[in-house]
């Protein structure tokens, strides 16, 4: 027989678990936060701004994008990873989750226990750009300067396991020559020393500070793009590959949440994202930037990361880079 009070306490956890049902089902009702893991003026964070804002409009909620720089991301990563896994927080994620993992011999996050990827947001190219007053127009250029001037070329890169810093450190391995690196916290500081020649050359992602009008006025030369086929926003420029068979390094920009995140609340964010990367207006601000509109169900992106994990830690094993 049931008593009197075992059906009253029975009815006030079904009253509970109702309360949080229909509470997870009215996501989002409070303000959206977004993990910046670099810079303001970088790639990433440009992607991520421009999707968030229209995301912020479908949602009818305030989101906020919080940028925590340092360690090639990690810092920021460790931070998305431990957040309450609610929907209220989510993490810009870029390909160097992937790299970190090979780069750092203490990591603050595992890329696949810690995170649920909801969606690729672009997928990315790069230019390999000279100051103008480095005598090179191309990497064949590039490699017989090197080779003439062993200790003469400095490199800029934005953070540790980034695209500039892997993509200069393969084309150093691949060609045998030398290119001395500087660290800095974003692009936005190596872009202000690669004009005031401090550094000779850098890798600046497609999306990311705009360089037009430094190419347009001759203070900077694009001389090739890090993917396999040449990039629509430098047709002209012909790819390191064309050179050095084999190179490739494309990275991407998604977004990821804590891995305990409901299925319900990844799903609506995945296909809200979606929603708004299909706007024309969205799209061609992204691919105004030479960007590739992501495509990728959670499923899909999850599968990336994994593929890149392997990927990148054969390309770093062979270029000969430690663990820092």
């Amino acid at each position: 027989m049931v008593t009197r009070r075992q059906f009253a306490t029975a009815a006030a956890a079904a009253a509970l678990g109702g309360s949080r049902a229909a509470a997870q089902g009215a996501w989002p009702n409070r303000p959206i936060t977004v993990i910046m893991p670099f810079a303001a003026g970088g790639g990433s964070d440009f992607v991520t701004r421009v999707v968030m804002q229209r995301l912020s409009a479908r949602l009818g909620q305030p989101i906020t994008v919080d940028n925590r720089g340092g360690a090639g991301g990690n810092i920021g990563f460790a931070a998305g990873a431990r957040a309450a896994p609610d929907g209220y927080t989510l993490t810009t994620v870029t390909q160097n989750i992937t790299v970190n993992p090979h780069m750092y011999r203490d990591m603050p996050f595992d890329p696949v226990r810690d995170f649920q990827p909801v969606t690729i947001l672009t997928e990315v190219g790069s230019a390999l750009v000279v100051n103008a007053r480095v005598p090179v127009r191309d990497v064949r250029e590039l490699i017989a300067y090197a080779r003439a001037n062993p200790s003469g070329i400095t490199g800029g890169n934005g953070g540790i396991g980034g695209q500039a810093q892997l993509s200069m450190d393969l084309l150093a391995s691949m060609a045998g020559i030398q290119i001395t690196q500087a660290t800095y916290r974003g692009e936005g500081p190596v872009m202000n020393d690669l004009l005031a020649n401090q550094v000779q050359i850098t890798v600046q992602g497609f999306g990311g500070l705009d360089i037009d009008s430094h190419l347009r006025s001759g203070a900077l030369r694009a001389i090739a793009v890090t993917s396999d086929i040449r990039s629509p926003a430098l047709p002209e420029v012909p790819t390191i590959a064309e050179t050095l068979p084999g190179f490739r390094i494309v990275g991407w920009y998604g977004i990821a949440v804590p891995a305990a995140t409901p299925r319900p609340i990844v799903q609506r964010l995945h296909d809200e994202i979606r929603a708004v990367l299909a706007e024309p207006e969205t799209a061609a601000r992204l691919t105004s930037r030479g960007l590739v509109v992501g495509n990728h169900t959670p499923e899909e992106f999850s599968a990336v990361i994994r593929a890149d994990l392997e990927r990148y830690r054969q390309i770093i094993a062979s270029a000969g880079i430690q663990p820092q």
